[in-house]
């Protein structure tokens, strides 16, 4: 069995070239007191903490669990954050839904 996670990783798009329109993740970390108030949440709720990093390995954007071992497990992918199109409450929904499985 997994152990809980310790973290959460959001991993954006890196801006590549003339990128039309935007990383939904990122759209939805710009909305920084609506990111900040979850963020406090997560931490009060689960203990976890939340990091936002850049990246452009083409697996992004995704929404990780970090463990005590280091190791990952991918929560959300580029699939899911895109059907959020942009809005924080229906990333939060999909993000909740998905800690349900270690917590």
């Amino acid at each position: 069995m997994q152990s809980t996670p310790v973290a959460l990783v959001a991993v954006h798009l890196a801006k590549k070239g003339l990128a039309i329109g935007g990383c939904d993740l990122k759209r939805i970390t710009k909305q920084k007191s609506k990111f900040q108030a979850l963020k406090a949440r997560l931490a009060e709720q689960y203990g976890l903490r939340v990091e936002t990093v850049s990246s452009s390995t083409g697996r992004e954007p995704c929404v990780l669990a970090k463990f005590e071992d280091g190791t990952t497990s991918l929560i959300l992918d580029a699939r899911d954050l895109s059907a959020v199109d942009g809005s924080f409450e229906k990333f939060e929904k999909n993000l909740r839904g998905k800690l349900f499985l270690f917590f």
